[in-house]
């Protein structure tokens, strides 16, 4: 039988195809084919390697030499912008060889006659000769120049009037041959795209801090003041401080200008937009989530005074840690989940120093969650994982100004203090660390890191001594001396 069964195995291996015979092939033909194969499948899955490795290094260079590309891009921008700045400059000083302040006196009687009062006319009277005496300090002084004759506030309103725009045109002449703007103050007044597009460019540049605040433009031509004031922030390299405040962003489409000029300028830091949006009309909360996903290193964002609520997005744009120092939300109507949303974001996020709630419909509960994100009592681990980096106000534990390790450490040592007042330190150890052998080794490393805690406890705290007398006396000594 058995020799039946090998016959007819060797009849298998020899039997020709389809095609006719074929030499014989025996098993340990196949096996080497197999092998040879195999072997063909590693050269091949190697070579792969190599390629992937490749690409992944061509892809590193690719981003490299996109990066590259963005900053000569940025640099090119500059430039032009410069370029058409000098263009601007050298047109002025053709006209002002021998400079006087040129712009025609406006009579009385125009104010009137525009339905104004005598009080109306008194104040655009003397916003001219403000506007005078900058323009002389400007083109007098070198550097560190305030220009704050636009400044209008707690008086009455400016309005837009084309017999102003020459005065605006000296005004531009000089922050246009100025050295540098340090802030510019525009308040309570109406502006025209006619005003814009000669007040805006010189601007371009020039002007460190730009505070905007009460500002109203003519109701048909809002679409195109916004796209002038936009260009002037995208192109304004120079612009460090932008304040937009208490101006009413009529649109989405408005406000998306704003956040993408602020986006595209690479050099804003600290950016306020608080009592700018009406959360039932224009989406403050899709605007602040733009700029902290943007992927820009930003000092300060203040969006106070907006009626933000349901802020699902800006928490989860919290949690992605952005490159955000400052963030400013008090006074917005955020309630007690729009809290637990925060407590949860603060706890991945390791950048955002200060967060300012205050002034919001959140009750003592959801401060409770903020305060748990801060500081954790349940045991050391949740301690150390709590975020150590954020002031945040109304909230306990935390103080201002303070390194994140020293805060880290002042609240442990909180902790084993509280502990210590129940006499409860050896057990809430032996509950954490485990009682076997190997906690022994961590019995002097505990007792140090109270020492090195205490040197950044609060001033009203006790010192060490007690909280390591009390561990020497019930924590482990019997099995640290039987196991040395």
């Amino acid at each position: 039988m058995d020799d039946d069964q090998s016959d007819a195995k060797r009849r298998r291996v020899h039997a020709p195809n389809s095609r006719g015979d074929v030499p014989p092939r025996t098993l340990d033909g196949i096996h080497a084919v197999l092998e040879e194969h195999a072997l063909q499948i590693e050269t091949l899955a190697a070579a792969n390697k190599v390629l992937e490795g490749r690409n992944a290094a061509l892809e590193e260079r690719c981003k490299a030499l996109d990066r590259k590309s963005e900053t000569l891009e940025r640099t090119c921008d500059k430039l032009e912008v410069r370029c058409i700045s000098l263009e601007r400059s050298i047109q002025v000083l053709k006209k002002d060889v021998k400079w006087t302040y040129s712009a025609p006196e406006i009579p009385r009687s125009h104010w009137i006659e525009q339905g104004h009062d005598e009080d109306y006319a008194d104040n655009v009277d003397w916003c001219i000769e403000r506007i005078k005496e900058n323009v002389e300090i400007i083109r007098s002084k070198d550097e560190n120049v305030f220009c704050a004759c636009l400044d209008y506030e707690d008086q009455l309103a400016i309005m837009h009037d084309g017999t102003l725009l020459p005065h605006y045109k000296e005004l531009a002449d000089a922050i246009q041959l100025s050295n540098g703007i340090h802030q510019t103050y525009i308040d309570n007044i109406e502006l025209g795209p006619s005003a814009l597009s000669i007040l805006c460019p010189a601007m371009e540049g020039k002007v460190t801090n730009i505070f905007v605040q009460c500002v109203t433009f003519p109701a048909e031509q809002v679409a195109e003041c916004y796209e002038i004031i936009a260009t002037l922030i995208r192109r304004n390299h120079a612009l460090e401080k932008l304040i937009w405040r208490n101006n009413r962003i009529p649109s989405d489409e408005q406000a998306d200008q704003l956040i993408d000029s602020v986006i595209d300028n690479r050099s804003i830091n600290m950016l306020f937009l608080d009592n700018c949006f009406n959360q039932n009309g224009v989406n403050g909360c899709r605007a602040l989530a733009s700029l902290l996903t943007c992927g820009r290193p930003f000092q300060l964002l203040d969006f106070s005074g907006n009626g933000l609520s349901g802020i699902d997005d800006v928490a989860a744009a919290v949690v992605t840690n952005p490159q955000l120092e400052t963030l400013r939300i008090h006074d917005n109507e955020l309630n007690d989940r729009d809290a637990q949303l925060i407590a949860k974001a603060l706890k991945q996020n390791t950048n955002l120093q200060e967060l300012y709630l205050d002034e919001n419909d959140i009750t003592s509960s959801g401060f409770e969650m903020m305060s748990t994100a801060i500081y954790d009592p349940s045991s050391l681990n949740a301690m150390e994982s709590c975020n150590h980096t954020c002031y945040v106000d109304r909230v306990e534990e935390n103080i201002r100004s303070m390194p994140p390790q020293q805060r880290r450490n002042r609240k442990l040592y909180k902790l084993l203090l509280t502990r210590h007042a129940e006499g409860s330190n050896a057990r809430h150890l032996n509950a954490e660390l485990g009682e076997e052998k190997y906690t022994i080794k961590l019995v002097p490393r505990v007792l140090h890191c109270i020492k090195r805690y205490s040197s950044d406890r609060a001033a009203d705290s006790s010192l060490p001594l007690s909280i390591t007398f009390e561990l020497i006396k019930s924590w482990m000594m019997p099995e640290l001396f039987e196991h040395h």
